[in-house]
């Protein structure tokens, strides 16, 4: 699986950990590479995708209410959840909207099929300096 990842335009690093049954993945800034894309090779490597720890850049927007992160320089849109101060703070957001970036940082859960929306679970809302 290692040599599949790694052959994606903006992975930086993978670490295989068949011990915690985990793979590290670091991306370089800028990539474009999706969870769809990862799971997939995951996937097609003989393994199960599970959740995903991620960090992304973007602006929160609103989509049926609620707020959700469009992900810069992508077609990705996650809708957020979570019942903390970066929730809150993202809900502010939608109601008072800022087209600055933010740096969102979360669980992305692997979705039941291939039509649900991925959710992010916030864990971490900041801005992020132009």
């Amino acid at each position: 699986m290692r040599v599949a990842v790694r052959k994606l335009d903006g992975v930086e690093s993978v670490d295989v950990s068949l011990e915690r049954a985990s793979v590290t993945i670091g991306l370089r800034p800028g990539n474009r590479i999706t969870l769809p894309q990862l799971r997939q090779i995951i996937r097609n490597n003989g393994f199960s995708a599970k959740d995903a720890t991620v960090t992304a850049i973007g602006t929160v927007i609103e989509r049926g209410g609620k707020p959700a992160l469009s992900v810069t320089g992508t077609d990705v849109v996650w809708l957020l959840a979570g019942s903390n101060a970066a929730y809150a703070d993202a809900v502010q957001r939608v109601e008072a909207p800022q087209a600055a970036p933010v740096e969102a940082a979360g669980t992305v859960a692997a979705p039941a099929n291939e039509s649900q929306p991925e959710v992010l679970v916030l864990q971490a809302l900041k801005a992020v300096g132009k």
